[in-house]
């Protein structure tokens, strides 16, 4: 059931999206609401990092592209969004010569922290 224009419809059409990494129990409702005629699109999805149940749903003016979006199986793919914990631990090195003549080598993880590994008098 969807909720639009005070109340509860009954979706037109209900899509089972096939589970990834994060979410089990993936569905997509459709409406047309009958009072204000327009398209009404939400997603409910079980996280199974939190255990607990999320619904979004798209602007007005961005539901049909997301529903092509999903379709086309964009949102199946896991997206790793900057600066989340999942990209910790990978590292690369970075070199910096300063003004003074030394070389400063960092270790940067792909969320943007830096160490300081050791200093090479240049």
């Amino acid at each position: 059931m969807i909720y639009c224009c005070g109340g509860y419809h009954k979706p037109l059409r209900t899509v089972l999206i096939s589970p990834d990494m994060t979410f089990k129990d993936r569905k997509l409702e459709i409406l047309i609401c009958p009072k204000c005629g327009v398209l009404v699109a939400e997603l409910t999805q079980f996280n199974i990092k939190t255990n607990s149940y999320e619904k979004y749903r798209p602007k007005r003016k961005k539901t049909y592209e997301f529903i092509k979006k999903l379709e086309q199986g964009v949102w199946s793919e896991q997206k790793i969004i900057y600066g989340t914990k999942e990209r910790q631990g990978f590292v690369y090195g970075l070199n910096r010569q300063a003004a003074d003549g030394k070389i400063y080598q960092y270790s940067v993880d792909f969320n943007g922290e830096k160490k300081l590994v050791k200093i090479i008098n240049g």
